[in-house]
Order: structure tokens, then C-alpha cells, then sequence
């Protein structure tokens, strides 16, 4: 081997990987997870830690349902008045 970079074989992310952070859904599982992990934690910087893990999976959930909201009426709103042209 050369130790040189082989860019035969990208590496690429699978749609299922991203899907687990790309959606409110699946965020709002995560913090419900970590919170409930969080009571069988023993010490009290274990516990900390995955009540703030859940504290930003909820944060990031919010956000991502909030753009979701925001572009269905975008969508909707473009529908009915039939300008499907994208504003830059």
C-alpha cells in the first residue's frame, strides 16, 4: 500500500443514517430515549449529561418541525395562488 488517499470507493451516508437526524419525528424520539436512559444513570454527571443530550435533541426536533411547518405553507400558499417559482 502507498499510503496515498484511494478515492475508488467514496464514502458515502446512507438515506436511513440521515433520516435518524433529518426529521422532528425522529428527534423527538432520541430526547424521549435519552431522558428515560437519564433515571438509570447512577451518578449524577451521567444523568446531566443525557438530560442535556435530550434538552438539544428537543431543541433541534423544534427547529426541524418548525421548517417543516414553515414549508408546507409555502407550499400551500404557492398552490393556491400558482406561483411555483423559487425567490433567490
Amino acid at each position: 500500500m502507498s499510503g496515498l488517499i484511494s478515492f475508488a470507493h467514496p464514502i458515502t451516508t446512507s438515506r436511513k443514517t440521515r433520516a435518524t437526524r433529518d426529521t422532528f419525528e425522529a428527534c423527538r424520539e432520541r430526547a424521549s430515549a435519552d431522558l428515560l436512559r437519564s433515571v438509570t444513570m447512577l451518578t449524577a454527571n451521567e444523568r446531566l449529561t443525557l438530560e442535556r443530550s435530550a434538552a438539544s435533541w428537543n431543541l433541534r426536533a423544534d427547529m426541524l418541525e418548525g421548517l417543516a411547518r414553515r414549508a408546507a405553507r409555502h407550499a400551500h400558499s404557492s398552490d393556491r395562488d400558482g406561483s411555483n417559482h423559487i425567490r433567490l
